[in-house]
């Protein structure tokens, strides 16, 4: 019984990623004239359906981590904000990228990652991971990004299922966003301290 509830779920799944999820080709192909609250609106509710169970595992213990952290310094508004721009720009980047894609989004990564790389930049790279530690941040942060880039595609190569525009592209767009953002978020938090 489990095992036939499971098995829907995932077809679920991938029925919603197809129907709702970002998708560059369709944006491109007058999706966004045709059916603009869809084409528009598809980036974030993309981030709310899980690829797999075990990277929505993950997605969300990196969230409760530095998610925390990130909200402590810039509000709940400011965690909102990063969130948001990260869905966006992880979609910005699979559309500059790779705009004949035809694989749906799906999964927090891109969001994750723009939370993760505010909070590099609000709070340096955390003494416990020993990359760059000397180096400016932006180095650091370049360094932990290629360190990522490499698991995962060590990970998609194992799985069979490598595809650059979701597996790399959309969460290196989220944390573009979350590196840009994080100070001057912190700045217009404390704008009248």
């Amino acid at each position: 019984m489990f095992v036939l509830l499971l098995a829907l779920a995932v077809v679920g799944l991938a029925a919603a990623s197809v129907q709702f999820g970002f998708i560059p080709q369709d944006f491109l192909a007058s999706g966004w004239r045709d059916d603009p609250v869809r084409s528009w609106l598809s980036p974030l509710a993309s981030v709310f359906l899980a690829r797999d169970f075990i990277s929505a595992t993950f997605n969300l213990i990196f969230l409760l981590i530095a998610g925390r952290f990130v909200e402590k310094a810039l509000r709940p508004v400011g965690l909102g904000i990063i969130f948001v721009a990260g869905a966006y720009a992880g979609a910005l980047a699979r559309l500059v990228l790779t705009p004949g894609s035809i694989l749906p989004s799906a999964g927090l990564e891109p969001s994750v990652f723009a939370i993760i790389g505010a909070y590099f930049m609000l709070y340096g790279v955390p003494n416990a991971i020993p990359i760059g530690h000397g180096k400016s941040r932006w180095i650091q942060i370049a360094m932990l990004a290629g360190v990522w880039l490499a698991i995962q595609v060590a990970f998609s190569i194992v799985a069979q299922s490598f595809e650059l525009s979701v597996s790399i592209i959309e969460p290196l767009g989220g944390l573009a966003a979350g590196v840009a953002l994080a100070r001057p978020l912190l700045k217009w938090q404390y704008r009248r301290a």
